[in-house]
Protein backbone atom coordinates (compact mmCIF):
# COMPACT_ATOMS: atom_id res chain seq x y z
CA UNK A 1 0.00 0.00 0.00
CA UNK A 2 1.06 3.15 -0.74
CA UNK A 3 2.60 6.06 1.81
CA UNK A 4 -1.02 8.00 1.33
CA UNK A 5 -3.05 5.35 3.30
CA UNK A 6 -0.44 3.67 5.60
CA UNK A 7 -1.58 5.71 8.39
CA UNK A 8 -5.10 6.84 8.98
CA UNK A 9 -5.55 10.89 7.83
CA UNK A 10 -7.61 11.36 11.20
CA UNK A 11 -5.89 9.34 14.00
CA UNK A 12 -2.14 8.39 12.42
CA UNK A 13 -3.10 4.68 13.58
CA UNK A 14 -0.98 2.47 10.90
CA UNK A 15 -3.35 0.41 8.75
CA UNK A 16 -2.92 -2.62 7.14
CA UNK A 17 -2.46 -3.48 3.43
CA UNK A 18 -6.09 -3.63 2.15
CA UNK A 19 -7.91 -1.98 4.39
CA UNK A 20 -11.03 -0.19 3.81
CA UNK A 21 -11.51 1.66 7.17
CA UNK A 22 -9.34 2.61 10.14
CA UNK A 23 -10.03 0.11 13.11
CA UNK A 24 -9.79 2.95 15.30
CA UNK A 25 -11.60 5.52 14.49
CA UNK A 26 -13.82 4.05 11.26
CA UNK A 27 -12.65 6.79 8.76
CA UNK A 28 -12.95 5.39 5.15
CA UNK A 29 -9.01 4.90 3.76
CA UNK A 30 -10.35 5.83 0.69
CA UNK A 31 -12.27 9.02 1.06
CA UNK A 32 -11.17 11.48 -0.94
CA UNK A 33 -11.25 9.06 -3.66
CA UNK A 34 -14.74 8.10 -3.14
CA UNK A 35 -15.77 11.51 -2.73
CA UNK A 36 -14.27 12.25 -6.44
CA UNK A 37 -15.85 9.18 -7.53
CA UNK A 38 -19.32 10.00 -6.38
CA UNK A 39 -18.88 13.43 -7.75
CA UNK A 40 -17.84 11.92 -11.09
CA UNK A 41 -20.89 9.47 -10.81
CA UNK A 42 -23.73 12.15 -10.13
CA UNK A 43 -22.41 13.82 -13.24
CA UNK A 44 -22.34 11.07 -15.96
CA UNK A 45 -26.14 9.78 -14.50
CA UNK A 46 -27.06 13.78 -15.27
CA UNK A 47 -25.82 13.55 -18.63
CA UNK A 48 -27.53 10.07 -19.23
CA UNK A 49 -24.33 8.71 -19.21
CA UNK A 50 -25.08 5.97 -17.07
CA UNK A 51 -22.59 3.01 -18.45
CA UNK A 52 -20.26 5.44 -17.41
CA UNK A 53 -22.08 6.48 -14.02
CA UNK A 54 -21.92 2.18 -13.26
CA UNK A 55 -17.78 2.54 -13.73
CA UNK A 56 -17.33 5.19 -11.24
CA UNK A 57 -19.89 3.70 -8.79
CA UNK A 58 -18.63 0.29 -9.30
CA UNK A 59 -14.94 1.20 -8.01
CA UNK A 60 -16.34 2.99 -5.27
CA UNK A 61 -18.07 -0.38 -4.14
CA UNK A 62 -14.99 -1.96 -3.89
CA UNK A 63 -13.41 0.81 -2.11
CA UNK A 64 -15.89 0.53 0.83
CA UNK A 65 -16.13 -2.04 3.50
CA UNK A 66 -18.80 -4.61 2.75
CA UNK A 67 -21.40 -4.93 5.03
CA UNK A 68 -21.16 -1.03 5.84
CA UNK A 69 -24.13 1.49 5.55
CA UNK A 70 -22.24 2.97 2.65
CA UNK A 71 -21.52 0.16 0.90
CA UNK A 72 -25.62 -1.34 0.98
CA UNK A 73 -26.26 2.60 -0.27
CA UNK A 74 -23.53 2.67 -3.04
CA UNK A 75 -24.95 -0.74 -4.00
CA UNK A 76 -28.46 0.18 -4.44
CA UNK A 77 -27.09 3.27 -6.37
CA UNK A 78 -25.76 0.76 -8.84
CA UNK A 79 -29.31 -0.94 -9.01
CA UNK A 80 -31.33 1.77 -9.48
CA UNK A 81 -28.55 3.02 -12.19
CA UNK A 82 -28.54 -0.49 -14.16
CA UNK A 83 -32.13 -0.51 -14.48
CA UNK A 84 -32.36 2.90 -15.62
CA UNK A 85 -29.41 2.09 -18.56
CA UNK A 86 -31.99 -0.70 -19.81
CA UNK A 87 -35.14 1.34 -19.94
CA UNK A 88 -33.22 4.05 -21.65
CA UNK A 89 -32.64 1.32 -24.09
CA UNK A 90 -28.70 1.65 -24.28
CA UNK A 91 -28.63 4.90 -26.01
CA UNK A 92 -27.26 8.31 -24.74
CA UNK A 93 -29.67 10.71 -23.20
CA UNK A 94 -29.80 13.40 -26.03
CA UNK A 95 -30.87 10.92 -28.70
CA UNK A 96 -34.48 11.02 -27.47
CA UNK A 97 -35.28 14.40 -28.55
CA UNK A 98 -33.09 14.16 -31.86
CA UNK A 99 -35.01 11.15 -32.84
CA UNK A 100 -38.78 13.17 -32.66
CA UNK A 101 -37.30 15.62 -34.51
CA UNK A 102 -36.31 13.00 -37.46
CA UNK A 103 -39.72 11.45 -36.99
CA UNK A 104 -41.33 14.75 -37.93
CA UNK A 105 -39.87 14.58 -41.08
CA UNK A 106 -41.67 11.26 -41.99
CA UNK A 107 -41.97 7.75 -42.36
CA UNK A 108 -38.89 7.63 -44.57
CA UNK A 109 -36.65 10.38 -42.60
CA UNK A 110 -37.33 8.21 -39.55
CA UNK A 111 -36.17 4.82 -41.36
CA UNK A 112 -33.31 6.41 -41.97
CA UNK A 113 -32.76 7.54 -38.43
CA UNK A 114 -32.99 4.33 -37.14
CA UNK A 115 -30.44 2.97 -40.07
CA UNK A 116 -28.19 5.02 -39.18
CA UNK A 117 -28.19 3.85 -35.57
CA UNK A 118 -28.34 0.47 -36.61
CA UNK A 119 -25.54 0.80 -38.39
CA UNK A 120 -23.34 2.76 -35.63
CA UNK A 121 -24.40 -0.27 -33.33
CA UNK A 122 -23.20 -2.79 -36.19
CA UNK A 123 -20.19 -0.73 -36.54
CA UNK A 124 -19.67 -0.44 -32.57
CA UNK A 125 -20.05 -3.94 -32.05
CA UNK A 126 -16.97 -4.68 -34.92
CA UNK A 127 -14.79 -2.36 -33.44
CA UNK A 128 -15.31 -4.61 -29.63
CA UNK A 129 -14.53 -7.72 -31.59
CA UNK A 130 -11.36 -6.26 -33.21
CA UNK A 131 -10.06 -4.84 -29.92
CA UNK A 132 -10.47 -8.18 -28.43
CA UNK A 133 -7.41 -8.96 -31.05
CA UNK A 134 -5.46 -6.42 -29.50
CA UNK A 135 -4.26 -8.32 -26.52
CA UNK A 136 -1.55 -10.54 -26.85
CA UNK A 137 -2.79 -12.93 -24.34
CA UNK A 138 -5.59 -13.30 -26.12
CA UNK A 139 -3.86 -14.03 -29.47
CA UNK A 140 -1.31 -16.42 -28.35
CA UNK A 141 -4.04 -18.85 -26.60
CA UNK A 142 -5.82 -18.80 -30.12
CA UNK A 143 -2.90 -19.07 -31.94
CA UNK A 144 -2.37 -22.42 -29.36
CA UNK A 145 -5.90 -24.04 -29.47
CA UNK A 146 -5.53 -23.98 -33.26
CA UNK A 147 -1.95 -25.23 -33.61
CA UNK A 148 -3.01 -28.33 -31.26
CA UNK A 149 -6.67 -28.72 -32.49
CA UNK A 150 -6.76 -29.53 -36.21
CA UNK A 151 -8.37 -32.80 -36.00
CA UNK A 152 -11.32 -31.45 -38.61
CA UNK A 153 -8.51 -29.56 -40.60
CA UNK A 154 -7.09 -25.96 -40.02
CA UNK A 155 -10.52 -24.14 -41.68
CA UNK A 156 -12.70 -25.92 -39.10
CA UNK A 157 -10.10 -25.05 -35.87
CA UNK A 158 -9.87 -21.32 -37.35
CA UNK A 159 -13.79 -21.15 -38.06
CA UNK A 160 -14.83 -22.53 -34.17
CA UNK A 161 -12.13 -20.44 -32.09
CA UNK A 162 -13.69 -17.31 -33.96
CA UNK A 163 -17.14 -18.62 -33.04
CA UNK A 164 -16.34 -19.29 -29.29
CA UNK A 165 -14.28 -15.83 -29.59
CA UNK A 166 -17.81 -14.21 -30.60
CA UNK A 167 -19.28 -15.94 -27.69
CA UNK A 168 -16.78 -14.66 -25.48
CA UNK A 169 -16.18 -10.93 -26.45
CA UNK A 170 -19.92 -11.19 -26.32
CA UNK A 171 -19.39 -11.53 -22.23
CA UNK A 172 -17.36 -8.47 -22.72
CA UNK A 173 -20.05 -6.04 -24.92
CA UNK A 174 -22.22 -6.85 -21.54
CA UNK A 175 -19.55 -6.47 -18.89
CA UNK A 176 -18.67 -3.12 -20.40
CA UNK A 177 -22.29 -2.09 -21.12
CA UNK A 178 -22.61 -2.64 -17.00
CA UNK A 179 -19.41 -0.69 -16.04
CA UNK A 180 -17.70 -3.49 -15.17
CA UNK A 181 -14.41 -3.92 -15.20
CA UNK A 182 -13.29 -7.71 -17.35
CA UNK A 183 -10.15 -8.75 -18.81
CA UNK A 184 -10.10 -9.98 -22.80
CA UNK A 185 -10.96 -13.78 -23.69
CA UNK A 186 -8.37 -16.67 -22.20
CA UNK A 187 -8.67 -19.74 -24.60
CA UNK A 188 -7.87 -23.09 -23.41
CA UNK A 189 -6.92 -25.32 -25.84
CA UNK A 190 -9.72 -27.84 -26.54
CA UNK A 191 -11.79 -26.94 -23.68
CA UNK A 192 -13.17 -23.32 -24.26
CA UNK A 193 -12.64 -19.55 -23.47
CA UNK A 194 -13.31 -17.40 -20.41
CA UNK A 195 -13.29 -13.68 -19.52
CA UNK A 196 -11.74 -12.86 -16.13
CA UNK A 197 -14.17 -10.49 -14.21
CA UNK A 198 -12.38 -7.93 -12.00
CA UNK A 199 -15.98 -6.86 -10.46
CA UNK A 200 -19.16 -8.55 -10.64
CA UNK A 201 -22.96 -7.99 -11.20
CA UNK A 202 -24.47 -6.67 -8.42
CA UNK A 203 -27.69 -9.01 -8.57
CA UNK A 204 -29.03 -11.88 -10.12
CA UNK A 205 -30.80 -9.54 -13.29
CA UNK A 206 -27.83 -8.10 -13.98
CA UNK A 207 -25.57 -11.55 -13.81
CA UNK A 208 -28.38 -13.46 -16.19
CA UNK A 209 -27.85 -10.29 -18.89
CA UNK A 210 -23.91 -10.96 -18.57
CA UNK A 211 -24.20 -14.66 -18.84
CA UNK A 212 -27.02 -14.75 -21.67
CA UNK A 213 -24.90 -12.21 -23.48
CA UNK A 214 -22.53 -15.06 -24.72
CA UNK A 215 -24.80 -17.24 -26.38
CA UNK A 216 -26.79 -14.69 -27.47
CA UNK A 217 -23.37 -13.79 -29.41
CA UNK A 218 -22.60 -17.23 -30.03
CA UNK A 219 -25.97 -18.01 -31.89
CA UNK A 220 -25.26 -14.76 -33.99
CA UNK A 221 -21.75 -16.30 -35.16
CA UNK A 222 -23.23 -19.79 -35.54
CA UNK A 223 -26.18 -18.24 -37.93
CA UNK A 224 -23.29 -16.67 -40.11
CA UNK A 225 -22.01 -19.57 -40.42
CA UNK A 226 -24.68 -21.29 -41.22
CA UNK A 227 -25.68 -18.98 -44.08
CA UNK A 228 -22.28 -18.97 -45.25
CA UNK A 229 -22.12 -22.59 -45.22
CA UNK A 230 -25.88 -22.92 -47.46
CA UNK A 231 -24.84 -20.21 -49.78
CA UNK A 232 -21.50 -21.31 -50.35
CA UNK A 233 -21.94 -24.99 -50.44
CA UNK A 234 -19.48 -25.15 -48.00
CA UNK A 235 -19.16 -28.04 -45.73
CA UNK A 236 -16.55 -27.03 -43.18
CA UNK A 237 -18.91 -23.37 -42.65
CA UNK A 238 -21.77 -26.02 -42.04
CA UNK A 239 -19.78 -28.22 -39.56
CA UNK A 240 -18.79 -25.02 -37.46
CA UNK A 241 -22.07 -23.75 -37.44
CA UNK A 242 -23.26 -27.26 -36.05
CA UNK A 243 -21.01 -27.51 -33.31
CA UNK A 244 -20.94 -23.48 -32.59
CA UNK A 245 -25.03 -24.18 -32.11
CA UNK A 246 -23.94 -27.06 -29.78
CA UNK A 247 -21.24 -25.65 -27.65
CA UNK A 248 -23.72 -23.03 -27.19
CA UNK A 249 -26.70 -24.93 -25.96
CA UNK A 250 -24.16 -26.70 -23.90
CA UNK A 251 -22.72 -23.60 -22.13
CA UNK A 252 -27.50 -23.34 -21.72
CA UNK A 253 -27.13 -26.36 -18.74
CA UNK A 254 -27.83 -24.69 -15.80
CA UNK A 255 -25.24 -25.79 -13.13
CA UNK A 256 -22.03 -24.50 -11.91
CA UNK A 257 -20.37 -21.32 -13.53
CA UNK A 258 -22.19 -21.89 -16.87
CA UNK A 259 -24.27 -19.36 -18.53
CA UNK A 260 -27.51 -21.47 -18.34
CA UNK A 261 -27.17 -21.49 -14.51
CA UNK A 262 -26.16 -17.57 -14.52
CA UNK A 263 -29.66 -16.92 -16.75
CA UNK A 264 -31.75 -19.62 -14.61
CA UNK A 265 -31.30 -17.94 -11.32
CA UNK A 266 -33.44 -15.01 -12.45
CA UNK A 267 -36.34 -17.38 -13.26
CA UNK A 268 -38.98 -18.23 -11.41
CA UNK A 269 -40.62 -21.80 -11.55
CA UNK A 270 -43.08 -20.94 -14.10
CA UNK A 271 -40.54 -19.45 -16.26
CA UNK A 272 -38.45 -22.52 -15.31
CA UNK A 273 -40.75 -24.62 -16.51
CA UNK A 274 -41.39 -23.65 -19.41
CA UNK A 275 -37.53 -23.27 -20.29
CA UNK A 276 -37.25 -26.76 -19.88
CA UNK A 277 -40.15 -27.64 -21.98
CA UNK A 278 -38.90 -25.67 -24.58
CA UNK A 279 -35.54 -27.46 -24.39
CA UNK A 280 -37.07 -31.01 -24.23
CA UNK A 281 -38.86 -30.30 -27.34
CA UNK A 282 -36.12 -28.19 -29.10
CA UNK A 283 -34.24 -31.86 -28.46
CA UNK A 284 -36.59 -33.86 -29.83
CA UNK A 285 -38.01 -32.21 -32.58
CA UNK A 286 -34.01 -31.44 -33.47
CA UNK A 287 -31.76 -34.74 -32.54
CA UNK A 288 -29.64 -32.83 -30.59
CA UNK A 289 -28.85 -34.35 -27.06
CA UNK A 290 -27.47 -30.71 -25.86
CA UNK A 291 -31.28 -30.14 -25.42
CA UNK A 292 -32.01 -33.01 -22.84
CA UNK A 293 -28.92 -32.29 -20.90
CA UNK A 294 -30.65 -28.52 -20.05
CA UNK A 295 -33.80 -30.17 -19.63
CA UNK A 296 -32.41 -32.81 -17.03
CA UNK A 297 -29.82 -30.57 -15.07
CA UNK A 298 -32.29 -28.10 -14.85
CA UNK A 299 -35.15 -30.10 -13.40
CA UNK A 300 -32.88 -31.09 -10.60
CA UNK A 301 -32.54 -27.18 -9.69
CA UNK A 302 -36.46 -26.44 -10.78
CA UNK A 303 -36.94 -24.53 -7.27
CA UNK A 304 -33.86 -23.72 -6.28
CA UNK A 305 -32.19 -20.51 -5.47
CA UNK A 306 -35.43 -19.22 -6.54
CA UNK A 307 -35.52 -14.90 -7.29
CA UNK A 308 -37.84 -13.01 -5.36
CA UNK A 309 -39.70 -12.15 -8.22
CA UNK A 310 -39.16 -13.68 -12.40
CA UNK A 311 -36.99 -11.70 -14.87
CA UNK A 312 -38.77 -11.61 -18.40
CA UNK A 313 -36.01 -10.33 -20.35
CA UNK A 314 -33.98 -13.53 -19.13
CA UNK A 315 -36.92 -15.36 -19.89
CA UNK A 316 -37.34 -14.47 -23.29
CA UNK A 317 -33.53 -14.91 -23.79
CA UNK A 318 -32.86 -18.64 -22.54
CA UNK A 319 -35.87 -19.44 -24.44
CA UNK A 320 -35.09 -17.99 -27.51
CA UNK A 321 -31.95 -19.33 -27.50
CA UNK A 322 -32.46 -22.26 -26.45
CA UNK A 323 -35.07 -22.24 -29.83
CA UNK A 324 -32.65 -20.52 -32.34
CA UNK A 325 -29.40 -22.88 -31.37
CA UNK A 326 -31.60 -26.14 -31.94
CA UNK A 327 -32.60 -24.64 -35.67
CA UNK A 328 -29.61 -23.68 -36.58
CA UNK A 329 -27.77 -27.30 -35.56
CA UNK A 330 -30.83 -29.00 -37.28
CA UNK A 331 -30.17 -26.89 -40.18
CA UNK A 332 -26.35 -27.20 -40.61
CA UNK A 333 -26.70 -31.24 -39.78
CA UNK A 334 -29.72 -31.24 -42.72
CA UNK A 335 -27.27 -29.19 -44.87
CA UNK A 336 -24.10 -31.14 -44.37
CA UNK A 337 -23.29 -33.75 -47.26
CA UNK A 338 -23.66 -37.40 -46.01
CA UNK A 339 -20.64 -39.23 -44.41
Amino acid sequence: MNDAVSRCAACGVELAPGMLACPACRKLVHSARLAALAADGAAAERDGRFTDALTHWREALGLLPPGSTQHRVVGETIQRLSLALEKAGNTPKSQGGRAKAVAGLGAVALVAWNLKYFLLSLLGKAKLLLSGLASLPTLLSMFAWIALDRSRGLSFALGLVASIYVHEMGHVAALRLYGIQATAPMFVPGLGALVRMRQYPIDAREDARVGLAGPVWGCAAAAVALAAGLVLKEPTMLAVASVGATINVFNLVPVWQLDGARGFRALDTRQRGIVLTIAALAALLSGDVMGWVVCAAGSLRLKRDLPAEGDPRAFRTFAGLLVALSAIAWAAGKAAPPG
